[in-house]
């Protein structure tokens, strides 16, 4: 199987294995980033027919595996979704660490009643300090009964069961309006222009004009009628900026992330930017065969919340052989951080264009 020893995926199929109702074919659902090799252990422990995928980032393990299961995306508006015809399953396993805060975490969590039989049990797993005990806390105020199930190398596995009283569920699922994940719009003023963000705890920033991408939109240039690609864009900030900068550009928002793709579509209706479009995808792996003359990108070094700077160097070899000739890759990363070589290595020669102790701005040029 391939199941990495100690790690939450492990946990979470020797957890299913033990639950009775799958012996006899009983559905599954899997809830955040697989493995491959976890949803084909899952697919032999049940049937591939039987076990559905709900993903929360376009990059998680077990997108595009191709064996045969129903994958979906959990939608930015759980409330709606947890009201709707949702499929209902026997048994539903979560790993926390798909979700980017514990607000978001703590959303799905209490969504999971939408996703379980009546009589089916939840299984929760994840790094303890990563996200697994908030998790528990907010399981037990949806469910009846929640059991410590395995411990092993920091990581916890959960077992629940028994939806409490509907109108207490009801009540956790919709905090107050001060402890909404969404706020009225922020106004930030960028190269005199006056654009409006949107405010999602969820998301990269929780949606606010964070440091490092403050620097990047303070220094990068856009030719006349250029594509340009804001890649990992969170909120869509520097794409927006781009397209108000110059109206005759096309601009290109892409993101992993579900939600972010969302906030980012109103963002850029909020302020106007009609050349824009917004794609969901595993940094350009679902935006086949375009080219571009500028592309901006703050990338991610984390998947979930360990640190990853392979993930960066993905977006930097993607977006290298997506410029076109005489086009512009501008990086924005931690001063301590190495990814000029790897610029150079993809794309060209490599300047600093920006920067302060904490941040620089990379620029590389494609060879004309």
């Amino acid at each position: 199987m391939n199941v990495r020893a100690g790690s939450t995926e492990e946990l979470l199929l020797e957890a299913v294995r033990d639950i009775r109702a799958v012996e006899a074919s009983a559905s599954l659902l899997l809830i955040g980033p697989q493995a491959c090799s976890t949803v084909d252990a899952a697919n032999q422990l049940t049937g591939t027919g039987r076990v559905a995928l709900l993903h929360l980032d376009r990059s998680a393990g077990g997108v595009g595996c191709g064996l045969g299961n129903r994958e979906a995306y959990l939608s930015s508006d759980l409330t709606a979704e947890r009201a709707g015809d949702a499929e209902r399953y026997a048994v539903v396993g979560l790993n926390v660490e798909a979700a980017k805060s514990y607000r978001l975490l703590r959303e799905i969590v209490t969504a999971l009643p939408g996703y379980v039989l009546p009589d089916g049990v939840v299984l929760v797993a994840g790094p303890r300090k990563g996200g697994a005990d908030v998790a528990a806390t907010t399981l037990r105020e949806v469910f009846e009964a929640v059991t410590l199930l395995a411990y092993r190398k920091g990581h916890r596995v959960y077992r629940a069961v028994g939806l409490r009283n509907p109108t207490v569920a009801a009540a956790v699922a919709a905090p107050p309006d001060s402890d909404s994940a969404e706020f009225a719009p922020e106004r930030v003023l960028l190269r005199g222009l006056d654009i409006q963000l949107l405010q999602d705890e969820r998301i990269f920033a929780r949606g606010r004009l964070d440091p490092a991408t403050a620097m990047l939109a303070g220094c990068f240039e856009v030719p006349p009628q250029a594509d340009v690609l804001d890649l990992g864009c969170g909120g869509g900030v520097l794409g927006i900026l781009a397209a108000l900068l110059d109206p005759t550009s096309r601009v290109t928002l892409a993101d992993a992330d579900p939600l972010a793709v969302e906030v980012s579509r109103r963002n850029a209706a909020l302020n106007g930017a009609a050349n824009v479009t917004v794609h969901l995808t595993d940094v350009l792996t679902d935006v086949p065969g375009q080219t571009f003359d500028v592309v901006l990108t703050n990338p991610p070094f984390h998947q979930g919340r360990a640190q990853d700077v392979g993930l960066a160097h993905r977006f930097i070899a993607e977006a290298g052989a997506a410029l076109r000739p005489g086009g512009r890759l501008y990086v924005v990363c931690n001063r301590f951080l190495r990814c000029g070589p790897v610029m150079k290595q993809h794309v060209g020669p490599v300047t600093e264009v920006a920067g302060d102790q904490r941040y620089k701005v990379l620029v590389a040029r494609h060879p004309a």
